[in-house]
């Protein structure tokens, strides 16, 4: 019994160190709404999934608790925010190691991210 015990803990802690999970919030600062969210490894050419499921959208003045899981070893990240009328919004090369918090806003007509 204790073997199988053991050998389980050693299968899901290997499957853990292939699959790390990232968590951080997102607050949007602009006067815009985002109905897609992706998140990809910045050496990848292809864009995941919306991570923005089930119809929820950041609202302007919102925030929302992101949490990804990716088999991609990266330090750095590259995000793609789309809003409800088709605007794309990349930011490109983010790390996100010790990301709490990342906060959209908007200067002058430009949308920035401010990485805490």
């Amino acid at each position: 019994m204790k073997f199988w015990f053991f050998l389980l803990f050693i299968l899901l802690s290997i499957a853990n160190a292939f699959a790390s999970e990232h968590e951080f919030t997102l607050v949007n600062q602009t006067a815009r709404s985002f109905e897609g969210l992706y998140i990809t490894a910045s050496d990848n050419k292809d864009w995941d999934a919306n991570l923005l499921l089930n119809g929820k959208v950041l609202t302007a003045g919102g925030k929302i608790l992101v949490r990804f899981k990716s088999d991609a070893e990266s330090e750095t990240w590259d995000f793609n925010l789309v809003d409800d009328e088709g605007l794309s919004v990349t930011f490109d090369k983010v790390k996100l190691a010790g990301v709490d918090t990342v906060t959209l806003k908007d200067v002058n007509g430009k949308i920035t991210a401010e990485i805490e």
